[in-house]
């Protein structure tokens, strides 16, 4: 699963979302996004494993990006 994960320069997740097929969804969009405000930062990533199990808002709590791999580890 591909998703989109705003965070701010700790890390620190601000908002998770997975890709979809928007048109598939009925939508009129074409195209959606995030902009980042200051401080902040977009990460794409294709979760695996584990992680694709895990629902959005769990993701969000218990875990925060690393910045030196680009990957999603377990809080302590």
């Amino acid at each position: 699963m591909k998703v989109t994960i705003l965070h701010d320069e700790h890390g620190q997740i601000i908002s998770i979302s997975k890709f979809g097929d928007l048109k598939e969804a009925g939508s009129k969009v074409d195209d959606v996004g995030v902009v980042p405000g200051p401080g902040q930062h977009i990460l794409e990533i294709e979760l695996n494993g584990e992680l694709e199990k895990k629902q959005l808002l769990e993701l969000h709590k218990e875990y925060h990006v690393d910045h030196a791999s680009s990957r999603l580890v377990k809080k302590h």
